[in-house]
């Protein structure tokens, strides 16, 4: 029997998506055959801080406390399976605004990673950009968030960063279980 016109471009079709799709369906299934890292034993976690900055030669304090917690975890090619965390901040802000600029700029700082402060040792140093600060603007439909160096801080917005004080991270414990065979 021979195959009809139209089967051959089907067969291509599902040939050719069984070709880009089945190394990423190897790659998932890998990853999910993989066990949990282990779980953190202390999964809550809330840091105190005080930012001291200056604009315009006005000198200025945000105090807040920034609250972690375990989310679960999580998957991805690049990592594989990790622990999840979650961080806001205690004032309910999304983030430790600076300066608004209009409705579409906003600067600000970034006090770090949840998992740096809860002790993940796959983040033993924080990433708190001290003296440095972002800047998110609204372009349109598009949002670009990017980095300022203290010195561009300084010049485009006469901002300077003074000093930032944060609770350290806590030691936590990360506990494989171990099975015992009798």
């Amino acid at each position: 029997m021979k195959l009809k016109l139209i089967h051959i471009p089907l067969v291509l079709v599902v040939a050719f998506v069984t070709y880009l799709a089945f190394p990423w369906l190897l790659i998932f299934i890998g990853i999910q055959s993989k066990p949990n890292p282990s779980r953190p034993e202390i999964t809550y976690g809330e840091f105190p801080f005080r930012l001291k900055y200056e604009i315009n030669g006005d000198q200025k304090v945000i105090e807040d406390t920034l609250i972690c917690e375990f989310d679960g975890f999580g998957a991805d090619e690049g990592r594989g399976k990790y622990r999840k965390w979650k961080q806001r901040l205690a004032s309910g802000n999304e983030r430790i605004t600076l300066l608004k600029v209009g409705s579409a700029t906003e600067i600000y700082f970034t006090a770090g990673r949840a998992e740096y402060y809860m002790g993940d040792p796959y983040y033993a140093n924080s990433d708190s950009s001290f003296p440095n600060a972002s800047v998110i603007k609204k372009e349109g439909a598009m949002t670009i968030d990017s980095f300022l160096k203290a010195d561009e801080l300084l010049k485009q917005y006469n901002i300077k960063l003074i000093s930032w004080d944060v609770s350290p991270p806590i030691k936590n414990n990360f506990n494989q279980l171990v099975f015992q065979i009798s």
